[in-house]
């Protein structure tokens, strides 16, 4: 089986763990959201949303639509650097380290806490 090796850091100085990961991926989602629905937003896709709902599209529906779709790509990216899913047409594992070289992703690991966060949420 071939593997790909992709390095992460750790977090405040505790080993990181795949289910951390996967809450560390989740969080962003929830970070990215609110930068994009604040009505201050300097980003680009903040400052669409905002033109958007200026012409009567309902920001609920808007937001639940992103929502949908940021769960979605990291459910699917973190199967596929589980194994579980193909990046790009192409389904290999992937095992994740620290900067000490501790895995953080045993086999499954991600795909059980990616379910958790990002399906039954």
């Amino acid at each position: 089986m071939k593997y790909k090796y992709i390095f992460y850091t750790t977090v405040w100085g505790i080993k990181m763990t795949g289910e951390q990961f996967v809450k560390l991926c989740y969080e962003e989602k929830k970070t990215i959201l609110a930068e994009y629905f604040n009505p201050n937003s300097s980003s680009v896709v903040g400052k669409k949303i905002s033109a958007i709902t200026e012409q009567g599209i309902s920001k609920d529906d808007l937001y639940d639509l992103l929502n949908l779709v940021l769960k979605e790509n990291y459910y699917t990216l973190l199967l596929g650097l589980d194994g579980e899913a193909s990046l790009g047409n192409t389904q290999i594992t992937y095992k994740l380290y620290d900067e000490n070289g501790n895995l953080l992703n045993e086999c499954g690991e991600l795909e059980a806490a990616a379910y958790r966060y990002f399906v039954e949420e």
